[in-house]
């Protein structure tokens, strides 16, 4: 008797809500298409009727639909492995140094951590930067994450929005870090002049 994969048994409990609900679609798609539909040996091959003494049929036409259900469900759960894979073992960021960050008067509550990863061999400094009670924006607004150079921001980062209590971003430094002596976390906000900072720190 055939079954349907059961969506709890290939992902188990230990996803995060977002990505439960994105996976439950695609997977909810897979099973309602079912299997593919079997192909005209002419648009298989344009070239059987002409050659029809030298090709071989080495599945059972019944056994077709069969198989391609089997590499769709393969394909589901190849997916689904890759995926809880990289969140169980790539969910550490492998840090070789970690930083902290303090609110500036602008946001006190503010703080923050700036872990460093290794080198890598295109000259980037991978970062996993996580800030706490930072506010939202408004629309288009971002912060922004910048390297210092006696306490004026030289070089960017990358940018980020607050979309909750505390966010996590990548970001990378792509730039020799002995050249700067401090991280600053800047405001962006359409309409209003300068890009305060409201986060800082120093590397000692």
């Amino acid at each position: 008797m055939n079954r349907e994969p059961d969506f709890r048994e290939l992902v188990g409990e230990d996803v995060e809500p977002e990505e439960r609900e994105r996976l439950e679609h695609v997977h909810d798609l897979l099973v309602a298409a079912g299997p593919p539909a079997e192909l005209p040996p002419g648009l298989v091959d344009p070239d059987a009727e002409y050659a029809e003494a030298q090709t071989y049929d080495f599945l059972p036409r019944r056994r077709t639909g069969a198989v391609l259900a089997l590499a769709a469900a393969i394909a589901l759960i190849a997916f689904l492995g890759g995926y809880l894979t990289g969140q169980h073992k790539g969910g550490q960021f492998p840090a070789i140094r970690t930083v902290a960050m303090r609110g500036t008067a602008l946001e006190p509550a503010a703080s923050g951590t700036v872990a460093i990863g290794e080198l890598t061999g295109g000259g980037n400094w991978p970062l996993e930067v996580i800030v706490n009670n930072l506010p939202r924006l408004p629309h288009d607004g971002y912060y922004e994450m910048l390297l210092t150079k006696n306490g004026k921001p030289t070089a960017s980062c990358g940018t980020f929005v607050a979309s909750g209590p505390s966010v996590t971003v990548r970001l990378n430094a792509p730039y020799n870090l002995r050249s700067f002596n401090g991280w600053v976390v800047t405001r962006h906000v359409p309409g209003t002049r300068g890009h305060p900072a409201v986060l800082t720190t120093s590397i000692a």
